[in-house]
């Protein structure tokens, strides 16, 4: 393994605690809603240096690619968690190419490799949004989600398709995560219910054999 490949083994392995930090600072004021000005300001502090290591990476990479507008499509997802506050934590989905090579491993897991994923993408996706959608709605008048219980909750049955209705968001922000949240779970429940059916099938003609 060549110096360069080591430096940016190391480098994405920064990053990755990088964003395990922004995540746990992220949702601790969905938890604690009375901190003190203090303790809010630090944790403001550590998000916005976190958020300027990351766009700080994304120029050096963008900087770096002969194909500027290639590398911007390519690495849509990195544009839209430095736009976006609450997209940033989902940089930690590169964890699940290390899960991947676990799930490889095993013949089982092999076939359920793609719907796993999706599930493990699915409550992270949700995860994130109902901290989102707390730190959102807990200060509106008449809004009822108040705490990061009724947001993880509302989030669960809003990307599993249930949707209970006892907990939605009422202001223009909470119902534009809303919106991306359905979608992803219509789309995240598709898949998952086709590989699952996919393994099943494939079981029963390995007993026909």
């Amino acid at each position: 393994m060549s110096k360069s490949e080591i430096a940016f083994k190391v480098k994405d392995f920064i990053l990755i605690l990088l964003a395990i930090v922004f995540l746990v600072v992220f949702s601790i004021p969905a938890f604690y809603e009375n901190l003190g000005e203090t303790a809010s300001n630090t944790l403001e502090q550590i998000l916005w240096f976190i958020w300027g290591v990351f766009i700080l990476d994304f120029g050096f990479e963008f900087f770096k690619a002969s194909e500027k507008k290639s590398y911007l499509i390519k690495h849509w997802f990195d544009v839209l968690a430095l736009i976006f506050p609450f997209f940033r934590p989902l940089r930690l989905m590169r964890l699940f190419s290390f899960g991947s090579l676990l799930l490889s491993k095993v013949s089982v897991a092999k076939s359920m490799n793609i719907a796993i994923k999706v599930a493990i993408t699915a409550i992270f996706i949700a995860y994130v949004c109902g901290i989102q959608i707390t730190l959102i709605e807990r200060p509106i008048e008449g809004s009822n989600i108040k705490n990061a219980a009724d947001g993880l909750w509302w989030a669960i049955t809003t990307v599993t398709t249930v949707g209970y209705g006892d907990r939605f968001p009422v202001t223009t922000a909470g119902r534009s995560i809303a919106f991306g949240l359905m979608v992803v779970g219509i789309s995240l429940v598709g898949v998952i219910t086709a590989n699952v059916a996919a393994w099943f099938v494939r079981m029963n003609e390995n007993k026909e054999k």
